[in-house]
């Protein structure tokens, strides 16, 4: 048994998820983001949303506005979900089944643990499209890509959703 089992918890999904219904979610997760793809992730909001989702396990996810299931998500530890590959395009994390990767001024998202990503500045990888994730984060950018759909920056029917957990 390493640390994390021990002392933080077993996270309860493996790998990147299609179609979760979050009320599947285990007992102690909540949703603490949630807004659409055409609100820039500058520092002031994107400050906000890690202040409020603040716990040790972060779930990453987007749906069209209105569907309760995430069309694509994966869940983490916060450290692995928030690690920084600065503005390395094929920089990845692979914790959990999922490739992670941040940066407060580039983008942030995930892929398959075995996908190579691209990001100039969000990730613009084709294999596995349906298993990828990425929102910007400048100051001139919305969201960019939910699972195979791309080019969303400026969309407001597409929502990102964030829940956390202990």
């Amino acid at each position: 048994m390493n640390l994390f089992t021990c002392c933080i918890g077993a996270l309860s999904l493996y790998g990147v998820q299609l179609n979760l219904n979050p009320v599947s979610l285990p007992y102690g997760w909540s949703q603490c983001y949630n807004g659409t793809y055409d609100v820039f992730l500058n520092t002031t909001t994107l400050t906000s949303v890690l202040n409020t989702c603040n716990k040790a396990k972060l779930l990453l996810g987007c749906r069209p506005k209105g569907n309760t299931n995430l069309t694509v998500a994966a869940m983490g530890l916060r450290a692995d979900v928030l690690y920084n590959c600065s503005t390395y395009s094929s920089c990845t994390n692979v914790a959990n089944g999922v490739g992670w990767y941040y940066s407060d001024n580039y983008s942030w998202g995930f892929a398959n643990d075995n996908d190579t990503v691209a990001r100039g500045s969000c990730d613009i990888g084709s294999t596995n499209a349906a298993y990828r994730l990425c929102w910007h984060t400048d100051q001139w950018s919305g969201g960019w890509r939910c699972g195979a759909s791309t080019g969303l920056n400026n969309d407001n029917t597409t929502e990102r959703v964030i829940y956390h957990a202990t």
